[in-house]
């Protein structure tokens, strides 16, 4: 009779144990979760911003174009798309149409 109270204490214990290691599991995996849930949304707060800066860049392309005659959408898919170096290639191309501008000006003068 003491062995069998002895096996049943054992074996409650270990059921005890497991049962602990597995609530430990579980609240490890839910502060895995929490902490890379709060990383993503970091990652798309920064997208929402950057996002946002690229449609600025492709709506300062577009209506510079149209006040240049080039194609509004070519430009605002480029600037979309290409951001800082589509608005570098635009300032070239403004100085140059402003220069040949002045040219021409000067020229009829």
């Amino acid at each position: 009779m003491t062995n069998l109270i002895l096996a049943l204490f054992i074996f409650l214990s270990a059921a005890q144990s497991s049962s602990t290691s597995g609530t430990q599991a579980h609240a490890n995996e839910v502060t895995q979760l929490k902490t890379r849930f709060s990383q993503l949304e970091r990652r798309v707060d920064k997208l929402d911003d950057t996002a946002l800066v690229l449609f600025l860049f492709g709506v300062f392309c577009a209506l510079w174009a149209q006040n240049t005659g080039r194609s509004a959408w070519l430009w605002f898919f480029l600037g979309l798309f290409g951001s800082a170096i589509t608005v570098i290639v635009l300032l070239n191309k403004n100085s140059n149409d402003r220069f040949r501008e002045s040219l021409r000006v000067k020229l009829d003068d």
